[in-house]
């Protein structure tokens, strides 16, 4: 493989004027380009070597951060009024838009982590990519989720969240939320998405009424692991009904399967896995990109 490509500082431009901070590894042989979408509270320096090691294979890979989240915080947290939703309606379409623009003749793929992969059919340009993975994704409703993860996952919506609320004015890491601290509006419509069994969607809540999970047509892969607190087959099964008109292969990997101890919820991403999971998404995508 080809040397470490190095991050490049670039700035998305959101359809409302907000400003993203992403970082962009460039191909050398470029055969498409990877809009990479993270999970909640997550960086972006998070999925750098995931972003790397799909240059060197490749792809043009995009790193950012949602409105709110790391480089993109350009408020005091207090003061944030992003919510969620933005996040699908607006910054990852930002991102694959800032793509497309670069690179007008290349196939564009997203691959989004739990939230990241969660959002796509609220992407009013999701038909501008040829595929779509999504790693760990599913809907976030605590009764879905293991045991004893959820009820640490009601205390996290119940208690913890909203008491730093009232103390901060936003979420911050702690005993119950080790990810990046979140602004008022994020946290309180995941909390509401997380204590509801709706479908997905506009059932949901309001703000989805304009998405269209429904229209997604492009081939979709979603990749679950067995060891995964959150996103459990069931959970999996209730968000991907939403996206029914799309073409679906679905993945479950055991840590065993891989030799490893463990994978979860975000270990898709660590470097171990580099010549089994990160090479299989790969290859999923050059199929889809041929």
């Amino acid at each position: 493989m080809s040397a470490l490509p190095a991050p490049q500082p670039v700035a998305l431009e959101a359809h409302d004027g907000r400003t993203l901070a992403g970082l962009l590894l460039e191909a050398g042989a470029a055969r498409g380009a990877l809009a990479i979408n993270g999970a909640t509270g997550f960086r972006r320096e998070f999925y750098l070597k995931f972003a790397a090691y799909s240059a060197q294979r490749g792809y043009h890979s995009l790193v950012y951060d949602y409105r709110g989240i790391g480089a993109s915080a350009h408020l005091p947290l207090a003061q944030e009024r992003a919510c969620m939703s933005d996040w699908g309606l607006l910054d990852m379409p930002a991102a694959l838009e800032s793509l497309a623009g670069r690179y007008p003749r290349l196939p564009l793929v997203t691959l989004g982590h739990s939230v990241g992969g969660q959002l796509i059919g609220c992407m009013p340009n999701q038909s501008r990519a040829r595929a779509h993975v999504m790693i760990a994704t599913s809907t976030g409703y605590w009764r879905r989720q293991r045991v004893p993860f959820r009820y640490q996952a009601l205390a996290f919506w119940k208690l913890y969240g909203p008491w730093m609320l009232r103390r901060y004015g936003y979420v911050p890491r702690g005993a119950l939320w080790t990810g990046e601290s979140l602004p008022r509006g994020v946290f309180l419509q995941w909390r509401s998405w997380c204590l509801s069994a709706a479908p997905f969607g506009a059932a949901l809540d309001a703000q989805l009424s304009d998405a269209g999970f429904a229209a997604v047509r492009a081939p979709l892969l979603s990749w679950g692991f067995r060891d995964d607190p959150i996103a459990t087959p069931a959970a999996v099964e209730a968000l991907l009904g939403s996206y029914a008109n799309a073409p679906i292969e679905r993945r479950w990997t055991a840590p065993a399967e891989i030799g490893a101890r463990a994978i979860g919820h975000h270990g898709f991403f660590a470097e171990a896995h580099r010549d089994s999971l990160w090479r299989a998404a790969l290859d999923w995508i050059d199929a889809r990109c041929a």
